[in-house]
């Protein structure tokens, strides 16, 4: 199952494997500093395939973030969201999930 991992910049889940789902065989995340370092860290140090889709700045300009969040979920089987109630680019992956109808588990106030 491919995994989508993101969340605010602000937290850090120590314990990713915890929320994960077993049959895990992918992690894709953004690439950015926080909930995106964790899946990082936790993809390698597990040997679990890794996928990071970055901001493409040059062709999208300043809306890259959101277009790079849309490319993330449209490629996951699920996405996990670890939100501070306050991220927007979080609120905007939860949305977007909601709308299209692909599977979220949203985790608030539980990251450091």
């Amino acid at each position: 199952m491919k995994v989508a991992v993101v969340g605010s910049r602000k937290l850090y889940v120590n314990d990713l494997g915890k929320y994960l789902p077993e049959n895990v065989t992918e992690i894709i995340s953004g690439g950015a500093k926080g909930v995106d370092t964790s899946a990082r860290d936790y993809a390698i140090l597990n040997s679990i395939k890794l996928t990071e889709f970055l901001p493409e700045y040059s062709k999208y300009g300043r809306s890259a973030p959101l277009k790079r969040n849309i490319t993330i979920i449209e490629n996951a089987d699920l996405v996990l969201a670890f939100w501070d109630g306050t991220s927007k680019g979080t609120k905007y992956v939860i949305d977007q999930c909601r709308k299209r109808n692909i599977p979220i588990k949203v985790f608030k106030s539980i990251c450091q």
